[in-house]
């Protein structure tokens, strides 16, 4: 169900662009501010938390596999790592992660942003493991909603740029697909290996990638200082949504 979830946002991604055009800027950048509410209103009040209360009682065998207790000074650092790591995947990717298209040279292979997108993609995934092996399995769920929503803007700006690079359509869902298989490639990856037992450290690396995401997102836009109610409206919803999801997990 899990493999169906992260390959089925990729789907409607596609769908939205081919069918809603939704890969326009403007619809981009409200789909961009939705998912940006949501990321951080989860990562601030359930990943961040349960990332530091999850003691020596979280931390033991699942699965078989032996989990790794890990400091809270260590968790600092891991996330601080995945949030200058995404800053350096932006300069990769020229910042798809948050949703933005790009119009590139006809006919030119955009190989930077879909190598950046699929290490974002890979990484992230790899903090999911199984429900079984991960350190406190309400926040993998929560996390694995996460990807899943903020993967769909992600699909809908590089199937765009693509597009707009003048790429035949079937090049075009190629590229899409290679970066729909990443996330549940990683995932599986983690769920197999020793990885397993990094869970929790995983995670907070992953949340250092959120938290650049989320914040870029919500404060990069040039009309950051002027109202925009469609805007506000996103991140009320985005909001509304993180936290319809804490209650109901």
């Amino acid at each position: 169900m899990d493999y169906l979830l992260l390959l089925s946002t990729i789907a409607l991604g596609a769908v939205s662009v081919f069918a809603f055009k939704l890969h326009q800027p403007r619809y981009i950048k409200l789909l961009n501010t939705f998912t940006g509410a949501y990321l951080l209103c989860l990562t601030l009040l359930h990943l961040l938390p349960e990332l530091y209360q999850a003691d020596h009682a979280h931390d033991h065998s699942h699965g078989g596999h032996e989990a790794i207790a890990v400091s809270a000074f260590m968790l600092g650092i891991l996330i601080l790592a995945g949030f200058y790591t995404q800053v350096a995947l932006d300069v990769i990717s020229m910042g798809v992660e948050h949703g933005h298209a790009h119009d590139i040279h006809h006919g030119h292979l955009p190989i930077g942003i879909i190598v950046g997108l699929c290490l974002h993609a890979l990484i992230e995934a790899m903090a999911l493991g199984s429900p079984d092996s991960h350190y406190d399995p309400a926040s993998r769920k929560m996390l694995l909603w996460s990807i899943v929503l903020h993967n769909y803007p992600v699909s809908i700006a590089l199937l765009g740029t693509l597009l707009h690079s003048g790429m035949r359509v079937r090049t075009c869902l190629v590229f899409l697909a290679i970066f729909a298989a990443m996330a549940p490639i990683g995932m599986f990856l983690s769920a197999n290996s020793h990885l397993a037992d990094y869970s929790r450290p995983l995670t907070a690396f992953v949340i250092g990638i959120f938290m650049h995401i989320a914040t870029t997102i919500l404060f990069e836009s040039s009309d950051i200082h002027r109202f925009n109610f469609a805007k506000l409206v996103a991140i009320v919803i985005g909001t509304a949504l993180g936290f319809l999801s804490l209650l109901v997990h």
